[in-house]
């Protein structure tokens, strides 16, 4: 059975959202023929949580430069003694890409999530593939920002279940959820001021936010300057989504640029409606009006306005869960992205054995006493 090694920056939580990616791809993996496991260039709870799932999973430190020689060494060996045939890189650029190669790689695929790289938010249009079979782009959006290739669209997947799960509590306050790493590029800030503003308007709301980063003191003390620290809750980095989404009437992402958010995709899942910036992959995903509110990035007015209509006619918000489930169960499974992953790695593998008969067939029609190139 051929190997498929995804290779992530790290198994720190921030990493969650490739993960389960991953776990889903896994759990159908064996029906298209190919074992997956996870390589990680820094260790974190994440590992163990791809252990207990079945997945293999190890660790090499590295910084993916070649300025990190340590590093390069360390990574060299390991895939030196780990070989597969497919490496599917979530993280990484051209030394990542050429060690694979040099360590027996068939092919390698680079995946890119997001329209803009951190931290300095440069856009990917710049960056090329040099020593890439194949590009995957988690959304057309982000296809579209990449000039240099000609990429694969491939959405994440979820599995939404048979039946839509039950409706948010239809009484007490609205519960405005988020989940999200707490830096500037989400801007959650938007989220507290909301609440607060929609606590003044007489919206009984609270405000629960899942995630950790380096924007959390600067967060928590907005919402004590605002008067709200009651109203909002940090909850850190959670492994129980579905039971916080089960609890929450709408989840909010007021992000300045997404790829394709797997937090959206989970919340129409679990049959919530989604208030969310237009950006990235979040215009493919949600439906503007069916299953969620989309809004221009930075505008927090519309942002205050599609909470406050959700929150004042909780009908609508069921309506617009129930949509999102069906447009998640129908378009966006697990087994539909396993299938469409399989698809790439498949016509690579085919094109690769292709050119190695290639190469057998001109080395046999060679007359004999030919010493080629040498």
């Amino acid at each position: 059975m051929p190997t498929c090694l995804h290779i992530i920056k790290s198994a720190q939580p921030e990493c969650t959202g490739i993960l389960r990616i991953v776990s889903g791809l896994a759990e159908h993996s064996a029906s298209h023929g190919y074992q997956v496991s996870v390589l990680f260039f820094a260790d974190g709870p994440l590992r163990q949580v791809m252990e207990r799932a079945g997945i293999p999973a190890s660790v090499v430190e590295w910084q993916v430069n070649r300025s990190d020689v340590a590093g390069v060494a360390r990574a060299w060996r390991w895939l030196r003694k780990h070989p597969a045939d497919i490496v599917h890189l979530h993280h990484g650029g051209l030394s990542a890409r050429t060690l694979c190669r040099i360590t027996g790689t068939k092919a390698v695929v680079q995946h890119v999530h997001g329209q803009v790289l951190e931290p300095d938010l440069s856009s990917v249009s710049h960056l090329t593939f040099r020593g890439a079979d194949a590009v995957i782009a988690c959304s057309q959006a982000v296809a579209d920002s990449l000039s240099e290739c000609n990429p694969e669209v491939v959405y994440a997947g979820v599995d939404a279940g048979s039946i839509a799960p039950p409706q948010a509590p239809g009484s007490g306050p609205f519960k405005v959820g988020v989940l999200s790493r707490l830096i500037p590029l989400k801007n959650i800030e938007a989220v507290i001021v909301a609440t607060a503003r929609l606590t003044e308007m007489g919206v009984d709301i609270e405000t629960e936010i899942g995630g950790g980063g380096p924007s959390e003191p600067s967060l928590r003390a907005l919402a004590e300057q605002l008067g709200v620290a009651g109203r909002v809750r940090f909850l850190g980095w959670r492994r129980n989504v579905g039971e916080l989404l089960a609890s929450w009437h709408v989840l909010v992402m007021p992000s300045m640029h997404e790829g394709f958010p797997l937090a959206a995709l989970e919340a129409m899942a679990a049959a919530r409606p989604i208030v969310a910036s237009r950006v990235g992959g979040l215009a493919e995903l949600v439906v503007d009006g069916v299953t969620g509110i989309l809004m221009s990035p930075g505008d927090t007015d519309a942002l205050i306005g599609g909470i406050a209509g959700l929150a004042r006619d909780r009908d609508r918000a069921l309506n617009m869960g129930k949509k999102g489930w069906q447009r998640v169960h129908s378009n966006f499974s697990t087994r539909a992205m396993a299938k469409r992953f399989a698809g790439v790695y498949d016509g690579l593998l085919e094109r690769k054995m292709q050119l190695v008969q290639q190469d057998d067939a001109a080395i046999r029609s060679r007359p004999a006493g030919d010493a080629g190139d040498a």
